[in-house]
């Protein structure tokens, strides 16, 4: 996880100008789920990234929001609370919160149970998303094709991400998984999420600002950072806009 901790450290930047506004939009739709009442709720922010999740629910009413993240340069700053940690080692006492919400953080482990247990130690209710099965985009091919042709690798950790995470499960698999980690009720559904990210520009700013392209498009001497972003805006051209298809898990 160190490995996965320092690429999104490195990707805060440019996750900032365009994966952000995608997890934002899909931040909405998970808060839409919440199986507690939000009105002064106590949430965590359960890999927070930004914390575009705990936003959302910050504006459904929820009293107070604490982020926890492995990358300490995707966590917000003051006055929002945060802090550097592990899901599956949280720094929190039993109880501490009545929601935890782990938008896409749990389909960043293999097995997820040691996290959604933890979570489960510190919040009575969960809600978490996770990209439903099969789901994809023909721009995530075409853009890597261009990066590639400079000489881009995806790294190791993203490699293994890849091969055996989470991210392959369906709503029925985390409705098992949640109840195995001892939550008396558990319903997952698929959610297709618009994200409004539709233009060339907006998909390329969505590919380059992601953990394991951001660190390789960063240190691109600019004026082939140019070229290389104007290639792929030409590769994406007229492929659809970007719609999400996730699963919503709402526990308690």
């Amino acid at each position: 996880m160190d490995d996965i901790g320092a690429a999104y450290d490195a990707a805060a930047a440019l996750w900032r100008t365009g994966p952000e506004r995608m997890y934002a939009r899909l931040s909405e739709a998970m808060a839409d789920h919440a199986p507690v009442d939000l009105e002064g709720a106590r949430v965590l922010d359960a890999g927070a990234g930004t914390e575009v999740a705990g936003e959302a629910l910050r504006r459904r009413g929820a009293g107070s929001v604490v982020a926890v993240d492995l990358a300490h340069g995707m966590l917000p700053r003051p006055p929002a609370l945060s802090a550097v940690g592990d899901l599956t080692r949280l720094p929190f006492p039993d109880r501490a919160f009545d929601l935890a919400a782990a938008g896409f953080s749990l389909n960043h482990f293999e097995d997820p149970m040691a996290a959604m247990v933890e979570l489960r130690r510190v919040a009575g209710a969960l809600l978490a998303t996770v990209f439903a099965p099969e789901w994809d985009h023909p721009c995530k091919e075409a853009i890597e094709a261009v990066l590639a042709r400079d000489g881009f690798e995806p790294p190791a950790w993203y490699r293994t991400f890849k091969a055996g995470s989470t991210w392959e499960l369906g709503a029925a698999g985390l409705e098992q998984f949640a109840r195995a980690a001892g939550y008396d009720r558990a319903e997952a559904r698929i959610a297709d999420v618009a994200t409004g990210m539709d233009t060339p520009a907006d998909l390329v700013d969505w590919r380059f600002g992601m953990a394991h392209t951001a660190p390789y498009v960063a240190a691109l001497p600019p004026d082939v950072r140019a070229r290389v972003r104007r290639e792929a805006e030409e590769a994406v051209a007229g492929l659809p806009p970007l719609v999400v298809s996730m699963v919503v898990l709402a526990a308690a």
